[in-house]
């Protein structure tokens, strides 16, 4: 079970998501992706991107293009 209360940096999403800081922060600006923004940057709840990547998952699943990797 995902902790409601923690959060990630940038660096973290990109990690848990496994792509590059540069495309969590393009996913920000298109407004794909949640995050609150604060003064040593971004920050995100892991809920948010928990929920992002099921999303992403879901979406992959349906596209006949896109080989999912187990």
């Amino acid at each position: 079970m995902i902790d409601p209360s923690k959060v990630m940096g940038a660096l973290d999403v990109a990690q848990y998501l496994g792509v590059s800081r540069q495309y969590v922060d393009r996913l920000v600006r298109s407004g794909k992706l949640k995050c609150q923004r604060t003064s040593a940057g971004p920050i995100f709840m892991e809920t948010d991107v928990a929920a992002f990547k099921r999303q992403r998952l879901q979406q992959a699943k349906r596209d006949p293009r896109v080989r999912i990797r187990k």
